[in-house]
């Protein structure tokens, strides 16, 4: 693979009424760099030189001052650089106006992660979705983007109507691709739902790992599962949503996911697509949030992972009752009195890398398992071979008495979550039973 070398420019907006990010606020300079360079390292590519600007009111035209693209340019004559990343989103005119005044490929903050998508999506679906991320953000950059798309069709043309520009004839031909993904993504979604019914009905809880890129949660699922899925210093080593399971006592399980990372400024073309595999977070009994111990900016990450799950549709009183915080890499950083977050009454240490913490986090899972449980005496009438079959299925039964003196019929001891006792109180009003203590 080719390696790129890279000019990464930092503005800084001074007046905060143009800030696009408010994590950028928060973040100090050396983070940002820090995060950014990331990003440009899972391209393959190298920062050969990094430029900060502080922009007090940005150019319509061009973002920064034309004294400073006169600095950018001489640079560039003494820089091997291939591409020109610029962390902050530019505007379709920003970005022609910039290529063409320094004569070389110009890639937004926004752009950089839909490429690093695109790199990473290895099933189906995540294709699916990081296609669809790409055409709504490019289906913006031809107004005036480049100059062939400028020229008309005639009236006798085969291609197109009258008058109709190439422009005109593109945007169509992209809304069209993005119709027919969308209508894919609604069929894998439909394949989803049934799996996660059938994920339901074999698991006592399903835990989803969520939280910032790089955070750890391919190590903790690969310590929780036994699994061997990729785990690398990277942001977003894993893109694609994958499930796992925990074996307890009495043949229960539980399923644990591992989601994509989040990232501060992830384009919302990025969430929109990506809502038909974050929903796994929707039928998720808890949600484990995963923070990096050993990074400065803990409490801004997590402020930001809380805001995207309530923008995708959780409320707060959810959030309270299903998230447990996961604090690793404690073996850089152990040290948790000074850090504010949300939610923090339910936590664990660990370090996934060294496994110090992994035994504490399996065992707050099982119990947390075990209180969703209940023990139920069943009184089952005779040649109830549905019923019967329904309990041994969705329950631990664990004592069957036959043909009982005074109960024609079986009576069932079994323990059962509260979610499938509801189910099985539904479906079968009239069998009569009893909570053991």
């Amino acid at each position: 693979m080719n390696r790129y070398y890279i000019f990464l420019i930092l503005p800084i907006f001074k007046n905060k009424k143009f800030c696009q990010n408010k994590i950028f606020e928060q973040q100090n300079l050396t983070t940002r760099s820090a995060e950014t360079r990331s990003l440009v390292k899972a391209l393959n590519a190298s920062v050969v030189f990094e430029k900060i600007i502080n922009i007090n009111v940005p150019k319509s035209s061009t973002l920064i001052s034309n004294t400073i693209l006169k600095e950018i340019k001489i640079t560039l004559n003494l820089q091997k650089t291939d591409l020109i990343v610029c962390d902050c989103s530019l505007s379709p005119i920003q970005q022609r106006n910039l290529e063409k005044f320094l004569q070389i490929k110009i890639i937004d903050r926004t752009q950089l992660i839909i490429q690093i998508f695109g790199l990473r999506a290895k099933t189906k679906e995540g294709k699916l979705q990081v296609e669809l991320a790409n055409l709504s953000f490019e289906k913006t950059r031809l107004v005036r983007s480049w100059t062939h798309l400028e020229r008309q069709r005639g009236a006798l043309s085969k291609i197109g109507g009258p008058g109709e520009s190439q422009i005109e004839l593109d945007k169509r031909m992209i809304n069209s691709k993005i119709k027919q993904l969308k209508k894919s993504l609604i069929k894998v979604k439909q394949t989803r739902e049934v799996q996660r019914k059938l994920r339901k009905n074999i698991s006592s809880l399903i835990f989803s790992l969520v939280g910032y890129t790089n955070s750890g949660k391919s190590t903790i699922f690969n310590s929780l599962t036994s699994s061997d899925i990729l785990v690398k210093d990277m942001v977003f080593a894993t893109l694609d949503t994958k499930m796992g399971s925990i074996k307890m006592s009495e043949n229960k399980k539980i399923i644990i996911s591992d989601t994509v990372g989040f990232i501060s400024a992830l384009p919302t073309e990025l969430i929109d697509s990506f809502k038909s595999s974050l929903e796994e977070l929707f039928t998720a009994d808890y949600l484990l949030l995963v923070h990096d111990l050993s990074n400065p900016n803990i409490e801004n990450q997590a402020k930001l992972v809380f805001d995207i799950l309530i923008s995708i549709g959780f409320t707060e009183e959810e959030l309270e009752n299903k998230i447990i915080n996961v604090f690793n890499k404690c073996d850089l950083n152990s040290d948790l009195s000074k850090i504010k977050i949300k939610y923090k009454k339910n936590f664990v240490k660990t370090s996934a890398l060294t496994s110090n913490g992994m035994k504490d986090l399996k065992h707050f899972i099982e119990n947390l398992a075990e209180k969703k449980f209940t023990k139920v005496l069943f009184h089952i009438p005779m040649n109830s071979y549905k019923i019967s079959s329904w309990l041994y299925k969705n329950s631990h039964v664990y004592n069957e008495i036959f043909c009982d003196i005074d109960f024609v019929g079986n009576k069932v001891k079994a323990k059962i979550s509260i979610d499938k006792l509801n189910l099985f109180k539904s479906h079968f009003p009239e069998i009569e039973l009893h909570t053991i203590r």
